[in-house]
């Protein structure tokens, strides 16, 4: 019996320090539960405004290229596809007809030239065949000439 004495003494003040030792941590949790523990949020504060302000700068350039848009979308002329053609078409010809204008307007010296020589050779034969066919008109042309060049 005197172990189970004893036993009984030692389980008595294990059970007397583990009450004290609950004693102590309900001490500790009141003294927790009034202390003013306030965690300081400035830094992300500071991370988030800044972050913000940045979101602010984006969404106003990025309104502010959207007006460019709008602006250049109202500005724009939307044609149909077939009116983009005729105009290329229209562009092209009117390209084909100036270039054979101008082609034909360097030509025309030589038409001119050409001319020239055919009615000359034509004038040519046509009083040749009339000095032919008459003589007395050939001499009357010759003193002309002659009474011209002493002149």
């Amino acid at each position: 019996m005197a172990k189970l004495d004893e036993i009984a003494e030692l389980l008595t003040e294990e059970i007397n320090g583990f009450e004290k030792s609950i004693g102590r941590l309900e001490k500790a949790h009141e003294n927790l539960k009034n202390l003013p523990l306030r965690p300081d949020t400035t830094e992300i504060k500071v991370l988030l405004n800044d972050y913000g302000n940045n979101q602010k700068k984006i969404v106003e350039e990025q309104q502010k290229l959207m007006q460019k848009i709008l602006h250049k979308v109202e500005r724009s002329i939307m044609l149909p596809s077939w009116a983009i053609k005729l105009l290329w078409g229209l562009l092209v010809s009117v390209l084909l007809v100036l270039g054979f204008s101008v082609y034909q307007l360097s030509r025309i010296s030589k038409k001119e030239e050409a001319a020239f020589v055919k009615g000359r050779d034509s004038t040519m034969g046509h009083y040749g065949r009339f000095f032919d066919e008459n003589p007395q008109g050939k001499e009357l042309y010759q003193k002309w000439l002659e009474e011209k060049g002493k002149k």
